[in-house]
């Protein structure tokens, strides 16, 4: 058997608690719904996960272009020793976004966020959400393996990447990157701020025939000493 030969350290995680999740914006207002900033609990988590996480040396740190994507990279990346960046990438856009958003500028980002830069791939002068796709499981998985193929094409040296994106995004994702079909038999639940670690070996190498290790999922190990089990049970 070959040895393994690792590729690339993925951690996949959903952002905080936002205003929308807590339904503390106005559903009237899709720009402001869609897109909305952490609470303060959501804050709070973000501060955790960077914290918890400043352990792991990353060589990228990438969100989407949402507010509470960017917001929880950005707490992470203040906390590394080498990277201080989140690149933005409008693939990682929570799905279903209505096209009643419209587009979103990187100065729009920036300003809300001094740790944000574009995305390896792209500009200052793109749009950084992708808004108005059609809202059907196959475009979805699509848009998630277009994403992984991102990743997987850019980093293959054993890089230790974390990507903050959104449930939903994340499901689909996840059922990309495990070889499932994009409706399987059972779902994945991503909690605010929980972490999925993926690892990518080169193709044949991976131990017990596979070449892609599900590590875990929806980890809060950074949450349990900071809250009570009535909590956690809602996060």
């Amino acid at each position: 058997m070959a040895e393994p030969i690792l590729e690339l350290e993925l951690y996949i995680v959903r952002h905080g608690q936002s205003m929308g999740n807590a339904g503390l914006m106005p559903t009237e207002n899709y720009r402001a719904l869609e897109d909305s900033v952490l609470t303060p609990l959501g804050e709070d988590q973000a501060r955790l996960l960077g914290e918890f996480y400043s352990r792991i040396d990353f060589d990228c740190i990438l969100s989407s272009g949402l507010n509470r994507a960017v917001q929880t990279a950005s707490e992470v990346a203040k906390r590394q020793v080498r990277t201080h960046v989140v690149e933005s990438h409008p693939l990682f856009t929570e799905c279903a976004l209505s096209e009643k958003f419209g587009e979103k500028s990187f100065d729009e980002i920036k300003k809300a966020h001094p740790f944000a830069v574009p995305a390896l791939g792209m500009s200052e002068a793109d749009n950084f959400v992708v808004a108005g796709a059609p809202s059907c499981d196959e475009a979805h998985f699509a848009r998630a393996t277009q994403a992984l193929n991102y990743l997987r094409s850019r980093f293959h040296s054993g890089e230790k990447v974390m990507v903050v994106a959104h449930a939903m995004f994340n499901t689909f994702f996840l059922f990309s990157a495990l070889g499932l079909g994009i409706q399987p038999i059972f779902d994945f639940s991503f909690g605010n701020t929980c972490v999925t670690k993926l690892l990518f070996f080169k193709k044949g190498t991976g131990r017990f025939g596979a070449d892609v290790h599900l590590i875990y999922h929806s980890d809060h190990s950074h949450l349990i000493p900071n809250y009570s089990d009535e909590i956690l049970k809602i996060i």
